[in-house]
């Protein structure tokens, strides 16, 4: 049977599915790729089409400093590759950790809001493409609301962030050198058949997957909140990058 793009709906042989399509970035230690991403798709998530950066560019930077920190944390001095970032720049010395914002990273509301979208929309094909590898679903047209966004950028969709009461979290053995995404691994995580919950590098978001009522949106957050008393103070929906922690400061705390 030829192979259906999980995005495009576009079959072989109109499009090839040549390259592996990582569903972490690579620059962020992704190593597992979906062989359901036609080429074509592929592309465009690694493209500068919408933006100056990429998709996917935008979700590295995100997560750089969450998993530099995750790397030197117990150990300064360890380096896994080199710490790439167009934003930032993070150092260890005399065992403080220093972070320099760079001048391309803008605190202007128009920079925040377009970098964030761009963020929220490589989350969703993060999430959606490794639902897809792990699940097998994805191909329904319910999803439909994950493509429109994601890929062609044509609706918007929220991603809820919860703010950490403290810095201390579970992660596996080499999680920082090589991120994954494991569904349902904390039981203060709450999805249901329209909302999916994430834990990722530290960051734990949610968001909904498929066409959701305010009252399924209400229902929803009551229930996660529940969940997470003690371990964390609120949710907001984010529409600027700075409204994530994305310097991990709670881990200083």
């Amino acid at each position: 049977m030829d192979k259906k793009c999980l995005w495009c709906f576009e079959s072989e042989p109109k499009v090839s599915f040549v390259n592996k399509a990582h569903t972490i970035p690579k620059s962020l230690g992704g190593e597992n790729f979906n062989p359901n991403v036609c080429d074509s798709c592929n592309k465009y998530f690694g493209s500068r089409v919408d933006y100056n950066y990429s998709i996917e560019e935008a979700l590295k930077e995100a997560f750089n400093i969450s998993r530099r920190v995750m790397l030197m944390s117990g150990n300064p001095k360890k380096q896994v590759g080199k710490f790439k970032s167009r934003y930032f720049d993070i150092r260890i010395r005399n065992g403080k950790r220093t972070l320099k914002i760079l001048p391309e990273f803008r605190n202007s509301k128009s920079f925040q809001q377009e970098l964030c979208r761009a963020f929220k929309r490589g989350l969703y094909k993060m999430v959606f493409e490794e639902l897809n590898r792990q699940k097998e679903i994805g191909y329904e047209k319910e999803f439909d609301i994950i493509r429109l966004f994601s890929r062609f950028n044509k609706i918007e969709l929220p991603v809820i962030y919860f703010n950490r009461a403290i810095g201390v979290f579970m992660t596996t053995k080499r999680e920082a050198e090589t991120p994954i995404l494991i569904f349902d691994r904390m039981q203060y995580l709450y999805s249901n058949d329209k909302f999916i919950e994430i834990e990722f590098l530290g960051q734990v978001f949610g968001f909904p997957i498929k066409k959701s009522s305010m009252k399924d949106y209400d229902e929803y957050l009551e229930k996660s909140l529940n969940l997470k008393r003690g371990h964390f103070i609120n949710a907001i929906i984010i529409n600027q990058l700075i409204d994530i922690d994305i310097a991990m400061k709670i881990m200083q705390q």
